[in-house]
């Protein structure tokens, strides 16, 4: 067996070094990791989330605690339940000094691929107690009938093709 070393690659030290760099810096700010909105270029948070499905739904779990209903928007676009919102935070005192700092605040966004076809008319969304709980209706298929060809016009359609 052979081991090839191939020069140029990058050693997995800087790369370490990098990372932990880069988290020291993310947690000396007193701020939570961030990633970039896909609904715009402002940083947003994703809420906790869960879903499960039934025989009959789909349903999405969504912890966004500390909203008014105006603060979010729920939207299906083809095959993806999108949340998104902004959670402005509960203290606006500029001379305050962070001790732990959990909540995420600003922006949010949280897109769910549907993996089965819903009926929108019938999609129902519940806010209480800081979960939103969206209720996604399977879209009833439509059954189709098969006709079934008569004995003697088989035989005629064989004879045909001979």
């Amino acid at each position: 067996m052979y081991v090839v070393r191939r020069r140029g690659s990058f050693p997995r030290e800087r790369i370490q070094v990098g990372m932990e760099d880069a988290f020291r810096s993310a947690l000396m700010s007193g701020r939570p990791l961030q990633t970039r909105s896909e609904h715009g270029s402002a940083p947003a948070w994703r809420p906790p989330i869960d879903v499960y499905e039934t025989n009959d739904a789909l349903i999405v779990l969504a912890e966004i605690a500390g909203l008014s209903e105006a603060a979010f928007e729920v939207s299906i676009d083809d095959a993806t339940l999108s949340i998104s919102g902004e959670r402005l935070p509960a203290c606006d005192d500029e001379r305050r000094s962070t001790h732990e700092m959990n909540l995420s605040y600003g922006p949010f966004a949280a897109d769910v691929y549907l993996p089965f076809a819903v009926d929108p008319q019938a999609v129902t969304a519940t806010y209480e107690r800081g979960l939103l709980k969206v209720t996604l209706p399977r879209l009833a298929g439509t059954r189709i009938h098969v006709n079934t060809a008569r004995q003697g016009s088989a035989a005629a359609l064989a004879d045909s093709e001979r």
